[in-house]
C-alpha cells in the first residue's frame, strides 16, 4: 500500500492520544480478542495504548497478558484482593493520573463497577466503558447484582459504548437519560483468518475430516445455550444425517454437557476438545459455524467465521439479527430451539450452493462493515467527542453501514 492510498483510508494526521485499556479477563474469549485487536490498531495509528489487566493478588500470568505481550502490547498487570476493592481501584487511578493518559477505557462489569463510582474530581481522567454483552439469563443471582451495579456505574462514565444496539436494549440503558451512550461495533483484521494448515495429527482437524462437521467456539457457560446445539445434533443423527460436533472451549457447564452427550448417545460424533489459543485457527476445518447463545452483544466468533468464508447459523439474539440482516451470511433461528436448530443445519447439510453463498457474503461483508481498522476509527472518533477535540480522519476505504452512533439522550437511539 503506497503513501497516497494509506491517506485516502486514513485523512490527516491526527492528535496522539494516550489510552489505559482495563479489564479482568478469564481467558482468551470475544472481549479479549476485540480489546487486543483494537489496541493494535490503536498502536498502528500512533497512539500509546497500555494494557491495565487486573486479577487477584498472587495470581500467575494471564492469558491476555501472554498474548498481549506477544503482539508488542504494553501490560501492567494489577492484583487486588478478592471483591471490591476501593484502594486497588484508587492505585489504578493513580497509574492513570501519573501517566497522563488521556481515556481510561473500561471492559467488563468488575473494572466498570471499580472505576465508574469513583468522582470524576478524584479520577480527573475522563473513563469510558465498552459494553461486550449482557451475560446473565437469572433474574435472582448473583451475576443479576454485578449487571445491575454496571448499570449504574456507567451514570458516572464519560460514555458507555455497546458492540450492537441491542446491547443497549437488554441493559435498559437506551432509556436512561444519565447514561451517555454510543455503539460502536466490534470489527476483526480484514487480511487474516480462514484455513490455517494444523499438524497432522491434531485432534480436532482429525475429527473435522471424518464427516460433515458444525463447529462453534465459546465458554460453556448457560448462557451460551450449547445443549440445545448437542439435542439439535442429536436430531439430525436420528434423521440419517451423518454430521458431527465440535465445541471448542471450557468452563463450567461441561459436565452437564458431556453428560447430555452420553444420554443422547453422540459420544463418538461430538468432541469438547477443552480451550484452544488461538480457536478461530479451527475456522477453515467446519462445515458450519453454529452460534446457539440466549444472549449476546455482537460476537466476534460469529465475524471470526464469517472472514473465513464459512456459512453461520445462529440465535436471533443480541446483535446477530442485525448483522445477518445487513450481510445475509447465514440462517437465523429462535434461541432455545432445538428443532429449529436442527431444520436449519439440514438445510445447509443437504445444499452445498447455499453453503457457499452465504460463506461469500458474509467474507465480503468483512471488509465492508466490520473490519478493524472501521471500529478503531470510530472509537477514536469516541474518544475525541469525549475530549472536546475535533477529528478530521476520513472513513477508511469502503466503509459503509452501521459503525458509530453518537451519543444518544432518553427515548432510546437514533
Amino acid at each position: 500500500m503506497g503513501p497516497a492510498e494509506r491517506m485516502t483510508m486514513t485523512g490527516p494526521a491526527r492528535q496522539p492520544m494516550k489510552v489505559l485499556h482495563v479489564i479482568d479477563s478469564g481467558g482468551m474469549y470475544g472481549a479479549e480478542v476485540m480489546l487486543l485487536t483494537l489496541m493494535e490498531e490503536q498502536q498502528k495509528q500512533g497512539m500509546h495504548v497500555v494494557l491495565a489487566s487486573i486479577g487477584e493478588k498472587g495470581g500467575q500470568e494471564k492469558p491476555i497478558e501472554r498474548e498481549a505481550r506477544k503482539r508488542g502490547l504494553r501490560v501492567s498487570a494489577f492484583r487486588m484482593r478478592k471483591g471490591p476493592d476501593p484502594l486497588g481501584a484508587l492505585r489504578l487511578v493513580r497509574f492513570a493520573r501519573g501517566g497522563s493518559f488521556d481515556i481510561v477505557h473500561c471492559h467488563g462489569y468488575k473494572p466498570d463497577i471499580l472505576l465508574g463510582f469513583i468522582p470524576s474530581r478524584i479520577r480527573k481522567v475522563p473513563v469510558v466503558a465498552t459494553l461486550h454483552g449482557w451475560t446473565n439469563t437469572r433474574r435472582l443471582s448473583r451475576m443479576s447484582m454485578y449487571e445491575w451495579l454496571d448499570r449504574a456505574s456507567l451514570r458516572f462514565m464519560d460514555r458507555a459504548i455497546a458492540v450492537s444496539r441491542a446491547v443497549l436494549g437488554r441493559g435498559r440503558i437506551d432509556g436512561d437519560g444519565r447514561i451517555r451512550a454510543a455503539v460502536v461495533n466490534n470489527g476483526i483484521p480484514a487480511h487474516a483468518g480462514g484455513t490455517v494448515p494444523l499438524p497432522k495429527n491434531d485432534p480436532i482437524g482429525l475429527f473435522c475430516g471424518a464427516g460433515f462437521t458444525v463447529g462453534s467456539i465459546g465458554r460453556l457457560s448457560g448462557e451460551k445455550g450449547y445443549r440445545y446445539l448437542i439435542e439439535a445434533v442429536g436430531v439430525m443423527r436420528r434423521s440419517g444425517a451423518d454430521v458431527r460436533l465440535v465445541i471448542i472451549g471450557e468452563g463450567a457447564e461441561r459436565d452437564g454437557l458431556t453428560d447430555l452427550v452420553s444420554r443422547l448417545g453422540l459420544d463418538p460424533w461430538v468432541l469438547l476438545p477443552g480451550y484452544r489459543e488461538k480457536a478461530s485457527a479451527y475456522m477453515g476445518c467446519f462445515d458450519v459455524f453454529a452460534l446457539s447463545s440466549l444472549t449476546e452483544g455482537l460476537p466476534v466468533t460469529l465475524l471470526e467465521a464469517m472472514r473465513a468464508g464459512i456459512p453461520v447459523v445462529a440465535t436471533s439474539v443480541g446483535g446477530i439479527p442485525e448483522v445477518m440482516g445487513l450481510t445475509g451470511a447465514g440462517l437465523m433461528v429462535d434461541a432455545a430451539d432445538s428443532r429449529g436448530f436442527a431444520d436449519a443445519l439440514d438445510r445447509l447439510y443437504n445444499d452445498r450452493a447455499l453453503r457457499a453463498e452465504l460463506g461469500a457474503r458474509g467474507k465480503d461483508a468483512i471488509y465492508g462493515r466490520y473490519s478493524s481498522e472501521i471500529m478503531e476509527r470510530h472509537y477514536h472518533e469516541t474518544y475525541a467527542d469525549v475530549l472536546g477535540r475535533k477529528t478530521t480522519r476520513g472513513n477508511p476505504a469502503g466503509a459503509q453501514g452501521p459503525g458509530l452512533q453518537k451519543p444518544v439522550p432518553a427515548g432510546g437511539i437514533g
